[in-house]
């Protein structure tokens, strides 16, 4: 059996010998980006390349979405199941603004490293393809669904801005816990001239709702955040809206502080609807937690980071305002993201300067560096027998 080092070393080699291959496919899903649950050429391109690689077995859809899959490669022996998440969906009217081409490609890259080793190791890799991060909630359905049910850790990358690091502490690596609500109102059309009387306004029940929730925020946590829009206001301004309709987001630093907040919030828009003598529908998606990192992959991680070469500056320091699918995932077994730097000035997020970093040269130098970092980490994971119980433990010890 080769030594440890030279296995680590192979994993290196594997994904530079690749290096063109698996950047390219970052690319060609930057160039086309496709919306949550709608990723059809980016998970099949995905899947595919995985496929090629010997060994793997690649189950498509999965969990009963179609831009789902699972790629697994199992090693000579029984051991823990390591799953490398992958996303790929991009923003709608932006494209690939929170870079999730980069998240893909890393799932090509850790698939390629890996598959050089893992005749020589216990256990299992997934790549697991996991759509519609961006307000879809696809890793909540596929661990419904149980696709994470024999998962011992779950790893992942996504670009930091200008800062590249693991979370070793907390809160650092933490979020916020997001709800999102359809909201629809009705009431009843009339001449906004003629007779008015004989009309009920759904916007003013909307906008009502509006009104109510920010009488709200000074009565709710710092962190917590409450946004929407109005999808619908009506079709004609001479006549009374008898259909209005907005999206609404609920935000805090947990899942019990969300759960509290969006109780009031409904409240207001059942209030509202009352008001204005309409009637409310209000249609709840998934509760996306916030994220729990475990800390003893990040310190694994930036040793690994540290090691192909990339400069660690401190990744998000703090709680992050952001929300993810992920945290959900992180209540459920160990789970970390790895940030990287694809820009070496400060950049917003959800923004074109993503969009155009995510293809630059120095992002994907970057990119290659932590996809290597991970697939590291993801060695460290099935070969080091006392890494994964202390990353268990550390689990445990957090839910206790």
């Amino acid at each position: 059996m080769a030594l440890r080092e030279e296995l680590r070393q192979r994993i290196i080699d594997a994904i530079d010998a690749h290096r063109d291959e698996i950047v390219e496919l970052a690319e060609t899903i930057r160039q086309n980006p496709e919306i949550g649950y709608q990723e059809y050429m980016a998970s099949d391109l995905l899947a595919r390349k995985i496929d090629e690689q010997p060994g793997f077995e690649v189950e498509k859809p999965l969990g009963g979405l179609d831009t789902a899959f699972r790629a697994a490669r199992h090693g000579r022996g029984d051991g823990p199941t390591v799953a490398v998440l992958a996303e790929y969906d991009a923003l709608p009217g932006l494209g690939h603004g929170c870079g999730h081409n980069l998240i893909a490609g890393s799932g090509l890259a850790a698939a390629i490293g890996l598959n050089s080793v893992m005749d020589e190791l216990n256990g299992t890799v997934e790549i697991l393809g996991t759509p519609a991060e961006e307000g879809g909630a696809g890793k909540v359905f596929l661990a419904e669904a149980g696709v994470f049910d024999d998962v011992d850790a779950a790893i992942m990358i996504h670009h930091g801005g200008d800062k590249t690091g693991a979370p070793i502490a907390y809160p650092d690596g933490t979020c916020l816990a997001v709800a999102h609500l359809d909201l629809e109102y009705f009431g009843q059309t009339a001449h906004a001239g003629m007779d008015p009387y004989n009309g009920r306004n759904a916007l003013n029940g909307l906008i009502h709702f509006f009104s109510g929730v920010d009488s709200l925020r000074q009565h709710v946590h710092m962190e917590t955040r409450l946004h929407g829009i109005i999808t619908h206001g009506g079709d004609a301004a001479n006549v009374v809206p008898g259909y209005a309709a907005g999206k609404y987001y609920v935000r805090a630093a947990s899942r019990e502080q969300v759960e509290d907040v969006l109780a009031k919030v409904k409240q207001i828009a059942e209030a509202s609807a009352a008001m204005t003598m309409t009637e409310v529908k209000i249609t709840e998606h998934p509760v996306c937690f916030d994220m729990r990192p475990n800390y003893e992959m990040g310190t694994r991680y930036n040793a690994n980071m540290e090691e192909v070469g990339l400069q660690l500056n401190g990744g998000r320091e703090g709680r992050a305002y952001h929300s993810t699918d992920f945290g959900n995932i992180s209540h459920m077994l160990p789970s970390v993201s790895g940030m990287f730097a694809i820009s070496e000035t400060p950049i917003p997020g959800h923004s074109q300067e993503v969009v155009d970093c995510s293809g630059s040269e120095y992002g994907y130098d970057q990119f290659i560096k932590i996809s290597k970092a991970m697939a590291l980490t993801v060695f460290d994971l099935l070969d080091d027998q006392q890494l994964m119980s202390g990353v268990k433990q550390e689990m445990e010890t957090r839910d206790s």
